[in-house]
């Protein structure tokens, strides 16, 4: 018999699914006024608004979609919001429209070769991808219409070759997108205070709420997850417990049931939906391993509901396919992010990593994009370990006699990391050399490099968990715990407790606003902090909080809280 832990407040009804989303109207395409000229032949200047497709432009055009593709040579990145595209002026149309004709500052150019197609990936900017290709990062924007030079995860991006575009169309097309930029944001501004204000009386009268755990697991097979302890999710549940109790306490009156399923019982995810054990649920937490989300996202999505991956960092890439999808845990890119919370264009920044030939090292580029986003000037050093303290005249090199030395080591080799902390603090004791050190948060489970590096060079890690124990908050969540279950909590206690806190906290006092703005309900928590955003516009949700640790002289810890957008 399948195993169910049911925790029952008040008696629950489900919500219709077809409520949680307005129904789908397409936008009506009205046919442009503006005309250009281009090289003797006229087109419409079509601005893309929301919801419009290829065949309602086509349609509205009175043309076929090949030809406006053929026209666009970018629209193999897919139709954009607020971009322009252009549409050939038919001979009957020119007769009848009688509009006057205006230069095009920048036309699309039909004949033009594009030296490659890129891929955007996750950690990558404009100013990389144009490096990476040798082509001015002015030209890559005019070629794809990109609005404030901003690119997207997985968008395809058309490469020219250098010099397809002059200064001068690229100047003029610069200023116009500038402009769509700030109207952009001043409408998004608009939308999103519309939006709230659509969905504020929107609340909901019972929530169904269903945790999926595998209770009593000691796998440990995904990158992130430190699962070795045999009671985890035992402490994930009881945190979780607390949270509700807390809930309660300050919501007498909330109406919620939550449902809690122990997914070793189940061979798969299939399992579970064909149970019918979700099927009033109106939000899903887990699975915890991103292996068995897809399954419960599409079925959510069907139903209009959202799922919430609790730990799992490897599920990222869910946000970029599914609406419905949240993302607790902080992307990799947003953490090294936090360098800039610490560093800027005056400071002295050394980047050191591991030389591993023509191998390129994801960390790396991430740092170094992080860095080049922030206009920040920096130094590079890379060697081999094997060379061991012979490399220390060439880091010496590297350092600022009369600057604080912002050194960042982008390496998760605890042997490499011990020899680049080794060789920074022999110059520090030596020389007397100012430095401070950045690291990852792999860092912390290193058990060979000496805690005194960290401490004597005043280590900066960037995190999304961390707890402060002298926290007035912390201090209560431990004397509780202990009253309730007579144990010490785990990290993953207060992980669970920080999640149902803001998800069932949030959906009950503000009902469906904060489902569809989440991103205006950033919080600080306990273990954590939330600070959501959509990805790809029409994505899911990602958690773009940290918290930048920093180890002192005196062996104490303290951080600094970080929001990102």
């Amino acid at each position: 018999m399948k195993q169910l832990f049911k925790i029952t407040y008040i008696s629950i009804a489900m919500l219709l699914a077809q409520s949680c989303f307005a129904q789908y109207i397409p936008a009506k395409v009205e046919v442009s006024t503006e005309q250009a000229n281009i090289k003797g032949t006229l087109f419409y200047l079509h601005k893309v608004e929301a919801k419009q497709t290829l065949y309602s432009i086509a349609k509205a055009y009175e043309t076929d979609i090949e030809s406006i593709i053929a026209d666009n040579p970018t629209l193999s990145s897919g139709l954009k919001e607020g971009s322009i595209i252009y549409i050939k002026v038919e001979k009957s149309q020119k007769e009848e429209s009688g509009q006057t004709e205006r230069a095009l500052v920048t036309p699309p150019d039909t004949v033009v070769k594009f030296k490659a197609q890129h891929t955007v990936k996750w950690y990558e900017s404009l100013s990389s991808i144009a490096k990476k290709y040798n082509v001015p990062e002015e030209e890559i924007a005019q070629a794809n219409s990109l609005l404030n030079n901003k690119v997207e995860t997985r968008q395809v991006l058309n490469i020219p070759f250098p010099g397809s575009y002059s200064s001068q169309e690229i100047s003029a097309k610069t200023d116009s997108l500038d402009r769509e930029a700030v109207k952009g944001v001043e409408k998004k501004k608009e939308d999103n205070l519309e939006s709230i204000e659509l969905f504020k009386n929107e609340k909901y009268d019972k929530l169904n709420v269903s945790l999926l755990i595998p209770m009593g697991s000691t796998s440990d097979s995904t990158v992130n997850r430190d699962l070795t302890q045999p009671n985890l999710f035992i402490d994930f549940y009881q945190g979780f417990l607390l949270s509700l109790n807390h809930l309660k306490e300050k919501n007498p009156g909330i109406k919620l049931k939550v449902n809690v399923v122990n997914t070793n019982d189940y061979s798969n995810s299939n399992q579970i939906i064909e149970s019918g054990i979700l099927d009033m649920s109106n939000l899903i937490i887990g699975p915890v391993f991103t292996e068995n989300i897809e399954p419960i996202l599409k079925y959510a999505q069907q139903r209009g509901v959202y799922v919430v991956s609790p730990m799992d960092l490897s599920s990222e890439h869910f946000a970029h396919e599914y609406s419905n999808f949240y993302q607790v845990s902080t992307p990799v890119s947003y953490l090294q992010k936090g360098i800039l919370s610490a560093v800027n264009i005056f400071s002295h920044v050394t980047l050191i990593f591991e030389d591993r030939g023509s191998a390129p090292i994801e960390l790396v580029e991430l740092t170094q994009n992080v860095l080049e986003s922030g206009r920040v000037r920096y130094k590079t050093l890379s060697y081999d370990i094997l060379k061991g303290r012979s490399i220390l005249p060439n880091i010496e090199e590297q350092l600022s006699t009369d600057k604080v030395n912002h050194v960042i080591v982008a390496s998760n080799s605890e042997a490499f990391v011990s020899d680049v902390l080794r060789n920074l603090n022999l110059l520090k004791s030596q020389k007397d050399y100012n430095i401070v050190i950045y690291g990852t948060p792999r860092w912390r489970s290193f058990e060979t490099v000496d805690i005194d590096y960290y401490h004597g060079m005043n280590l900066n890690i960037s995190m999304q968990y961390f707890l402060d124990y002298n926290r007035a908050n912390i201090k209560e969540f431990l004397l509780q715990f202990r009253a309730l279950y007579n144990s010490e909590p785990s990290p993953y206690a207060f992980q669970a407790y920080d999640i149902a806190n803001y998800f069932i906290s949030n959906m009950w006092e503000h009902g469906k606003a904060f489902i569809y703005n989440t991103q205006n309900y950033k919080m600080e928590m306990l273990h954590s902090d939330y600070n959501f955003i959509r990805v790809d516009n029409n994505g899911g949700y990602i958690n773009t909080a940290i918290r930048r640790v920093i180890y002192k002289p005196d062996y104490s810890t303290s951080d600094i809280r970080g929001f990102f957008r």
